[in-house]
């Protein structure tokens, strides 16, 4: 088990910095080291590895309170979630125009050349931003892994211009000549298409029509015109953010409060938001009866009240640092649920109004 461990740690970890060092040889070097294994492996690996990720950090929306104290990282999504579907069309016409030009080559016509070029050169504008937009808190939040994202980004842009120079380089060595027709303006175009010197003017001339029809797509599916950069402004934490997000939430020692913050909430069923301390908590009902079970006693009998929370000071505190996943929050959550139906029976026999007591619990309000 732990030389699997090893191994999936090493593709993981240490094959996408290999792969970047060899895509920056090949750019260079004019004998390539392996040219098409590396190429299969970076945007295999690359996709995946990257995607893979980016969902495992569960990033939240500006819009939404980071819960902070319980491992989780603590910065916002780096792309709004709502613009998502721009972002992954932009990436899939820059990886459909790269393999265009990488496995066809002269196979295909120039002006299908010239428009992949335009996919390139969008999507490598794209994944600069993205760069940019992550260089912020890029170093800072190193330990979570956030610079193996800019790795894909950095290998696509060196493997799609390696792939432009070759394609242009055996164009000019075929010395393919440009067809004749009998109309002189399409006579004139054919001859500026099969000049392989033009292609990068006018890949970029190109790209502003490619941009505006990729656009008129989107809308009909229903983003907005100026999505793809409002998925980088609408966002917190970042380099090229603009909103200011809500307080985060304080994962904290109390156990139960951990509960109601890390279950399932279908299970631990989550109310309200509530304050602790001066802090935003997560409240549920078996929070809220425990609260004021410990309140009631602590009214009635402030010694019994004391020993209680010495008990709990002693135990509760650090059992709190062990409920580190969903599961075993539900866990404390079902064995705590005896002891919240004590809590409650205690309530009732002994408060004349138990369920106002329970409800201000955590809100700042004393009993009505």
């Amino acid at each position: 088990m732990l030389i699997l461990y090893m191994i999936i740690a090493f593709i993981c970890l240490v094959v996408p910095l290999i792969l970047t060092i060899l895509n920056i040889i090949n750019l260079f070097k004019k004998k390539k080291i392996k040219e098409n294994l590396i190429d299969i492996l970076t945007f295999s690996l690359g996709m995946i590895l990257t995607g893979l990720l980016y969902f495992l950090y569960s990033f939240k929306d500006y819009n939404q309170s980071l819960r902070l104290g319980g491992g989780e990282i603590d910065v916002h999504s780096p792309i709004a979630s709502w613009s998502m579907p721009t972002v992954l069309a932009i990436v899939l016409v820059g990886i459909v125009s790269y393999c265009l030009i990488r496995i066809k080559k002269l196979k295909l016509p120039p002006l299908v050349i010239v428009c992949s070029m335009s996919g390139i050169l969008i999507c490598s504008i794209y994944m600069i931003i993205f760069i940019i937009q992550l260089g912020y808190n890029t170093m800072e939040k190193a330990f979570f892994g956030i610079p193996y994202l800019i790795l894909f980004p950095i290998n696509y842009i060196l493997c799609s211009i390696r792939a432009q120079i070759e394609v242009i380089k055996k164009y000019k060595e075929k010395n393919i000549k440009a067809k004749k027709y009998d109309n002189k303006i399409l006579n004139e175009c054919s001859k500026i298409l099969y000049n392989t010197d033009n292609w990068s003017i006018l890949a970029i001339v190109l790209s502003i029509p490619l941009t505006v029809i990729l656009i008129c797509i989107l809308v009909l599916f229903g983003q907005r015109p100026d999505e793809a950069i409002k998925a980088f402004l609408e966002t917190s934490d970042w380099t090229l953010s603009t909103k200011i997000s809500p307080p985060p939430i304080e994962y904290d020692g109390h156990y139960l409060c951990t509960v109601s913050l890390r279950g399932h909430k279908n299970l631990v069923k989550p109310i309200r938001m509530g304050i602790r301390r001066g802090k935003k908590i997560v409240v549920n009902r078996q929070l809220c009866v425990a609260n004021a079970f410990e309140d009631l006693i602590q009214e009635r009998t402030p010694k019994f009240h004391h020993f209680v929370r010495y008990i709990y000071d002693k135990y509760g505190y650090p059992l709190s640092k062990h409920i580190n996943t969903a599961i075993q929050a539900d866990v404390t959550y079902i064995i705590m649920k005896p002891l919240e139906w004590v809590f409650l029976i205690f309530l009732y026999l002994f408060d004349e109004k138990p369920e106002n007591r329970i409800a201000t619990q955590y809100i700042g309000k004393t009993i009505i």
